[in-house]
């Protein structure tokens, strides 16, 4: 017994969730891998960056702030050199002062000691710079030298008051120093302004470079970041449309074995399951529509049967005449005893023997193609496409009609170009469609009426017109009409699954079937099929 499409279907998932558990499949890597590998480096590469900034804005500020201290420090020697060069001056001027002008250069001088002493006191010792020690050690040797001599001038010239001219030597050394400390504290100036400009370049080119790495590091993280996350997102979103479009056979490409990946490989097993679903129920559409297909067929036989046996008794009952007649006179020359009844004109008798021989040939050929057209339309559909005339089958379903026709008093027309190219397809089907046209527009005539029925050309397609002035497709089913079990026929007199299947085998053709009203009203249906090249 043929498994039903439920447990096919069951059955189907069932694997398809085995295989999807039960299979190891290959290896996934994470994206979060990806990730960190691409943040993690410019993370690091960020810190050490703003750790080596912090350093060398640190550096380049000790250097601005040592170059401030200098600039300082040069501004008191020079201050302090002024002050001892105006004691030098007045201890070298001294041997010629006159007693008044000794006492203003007393006081003088001891002002320009006490204003020294002030910016001895100032200027402190040097504070040491651990890159430079040496220097550093003798700044603070002059400062004690320049220290000792303007105490021995103190002594001299206010303590002891010895007088300016004992005074010379230690103003001159005092001198001395003190323009040799206002030298080095230049030349240390000097050295801290080149260090701060070093300082300063230096941070201009490792902020560049930083900035260029960073840079690159960046677009390698993009890149990466498109490779492996957009790039695939975006194939599945194109495909997940596609899908959903009604594009089950699309194959899907896994770039990369990681949750992307496994979306995609999910995805693709997903659209084989629709795929395999949707051909079932194509399948099982397929066989419902033939089972339908043949049961209206049979239907239509039924329908048959009353011109069918008027077809043929017709001829029968001609055909048993024409034997009665000669098996009569038979009987009556046998219960004679003698010859035939005819015998004495024997010309007559074979003239009527030719005449009853040849009404029996006629109403027998009459019956064989009354039966072949009927087998002709009962034959099952072979799914097979050949070359049809349209005009033919068309001609053939008429005749087969004409007696319904004529007792419903309803006049066929037919308009059937001779010259109509063929159209590929299933003879069965499409005699079946004119069959379902033919017989509702005869069962929508009224007595008197007429059906025309057209075939012709146009374009590069056949025309099938089936035209009748009858009550005509009623507003609020003419959207539906092809639909199944939707009639316009009293209940009991039709099954509503003509025009659906006919619709069905047109579309299988690839034509079209549509209804329009005639301006005289009635319906009109339209068969359109490609003609065959």
């Amino acid at each position: 017994m043929a498994q039903s499409w439920a447990d096919r279907h069951q059955s189907s998932r069932g694997a398809a969730y085995m295989d999807h558990n039960q299979s190891p499949g290959p290896r996934t890597s994470s994206l979060r891998r990806v990730f960190w590998l691409a943040l993690l480096p410019l993370s690091l590469l960020l810190l050490a960056t703003f750790a080596l900034i912090i350093i060398m804005v640190g550096r380049v500020h000790h250097n601005a702030q040592c170059m401030i201290n200098e600039t300082g420090e040069i501004a008191q020697a020079r201050a302090l050199a002024d002050e001892l060069h105006g004691i030098e001056s007045w201890v070298q001027a001294a041997p010629t002062l006159a007693p008044v002008a000794r006492e203003a250069a007393d006081a003088d001088v001891r002002k320009h000691l006490n204003t020294a002493t002030e910016l001895l006191q100032r200027q402190g010792p040097a504070v040491t710079d651990p890159g430079e020690p040496e220097p550093d050690a003798e700044e603070n040797a002059v400062l004690a030298t320049i220290r000792t001599e303007i105490e021995l001038l103190r002594k001299l010239l206010v303590d002891e008051k010895s007088g300016l001219e004992n005074a010379d030597p230690h103003a001159r050394a005092a001198t001395r120093m003190a323009e040799s400390l206002a030298a080095m504290c230049e030349r240390e100036g000097r050295q801290f302004g080149e260090r701060l400009v070093q300082s300063s370049q230096d941070f201009v080119r490792f902020v560049a470079v930083s900035a260029g790495v960073a840079a690159l590091m960046l677009v390698a993280a993009m890149w990466l970041f498109r490779r492996r996350i957009m790039r695939p997102l975006a194939e599945l979103r194109e495909a997940v449309r596609r899908i959903g479009e009604g594009e089950l056979e699309l194959r899907l490409t896994v770039r990369h074995e990681d949750e992307l990946g496994l979306l995609a490989r999910t995805l693709q097993a997903m659209t084989g399951r629709l795929r395999a679903q949707q051909e079932d129920l194509e399948e099982r559409v397929a066989q419902r529509t033939n089972e339908l297909l043949r049961t209206a067929r049979l239907a239509d036989l039924g329908t048959l049967a009353a011109g069918v046996a008027h077809e043929i008794n017709n001829p029968l009952a001609a055909i048993a005449t024409c034997a009665e007649g000669l098996l009569r006179d038979e009987q009556r020359a046998l219960a004679r005893n003698g010859p035939p009844a005819f015998a004495h004109d024997p010309a007559d008798g074979r003239e009527r023997i030719r005449e009853y021989l040849g009404i029996i040939a006629k109403e027998a050929m009459r019956v064989r193609d009354t039966t072949a057209r009927l087998l002709a339309f009962a034959r099952p559909e072979s799914g097979r496409r050949e070359p049809v005339w349209l005009q033919r089958e068309v001609r053939e379903v008429a005749t087969m009609l004409d007696h319904s026709a004529t007792r419903a008093g309803v006049t066929l027309d037919l308009d059937l170009a001779q010259n109509t190219p063929p159209v590929l397809g299933d003879p069965a089907d499409l005699r079946q469609v004119a069959f379902n046209l033919l017989k509702n527009a005869l069962d929508a005539s009224s007595h008197g009426g007429a059906v025309a029925i057209r075939v012709n050309q146009r374009d590069d397609n056949v025309v099938l017109e089936v035209e009748d002035h009858g009550h005509g497709v009623a507003a609020e089913i003419r959207d539906r009409v092809f639909e199944p079990f939707v009639t316009t026929k009293a209940p009991g007199d039709g099954t509503g699954l003509g025009l659906a299947i006919s619709h069905r085998i047109v579309t299988d053709h690839g034509g079209s079937l549509r209804l329009h009203t005639p301006t005289r009203g009635g319906a009109c249906f339209t068969v359109t099929l490609p003609r065959l090249r």
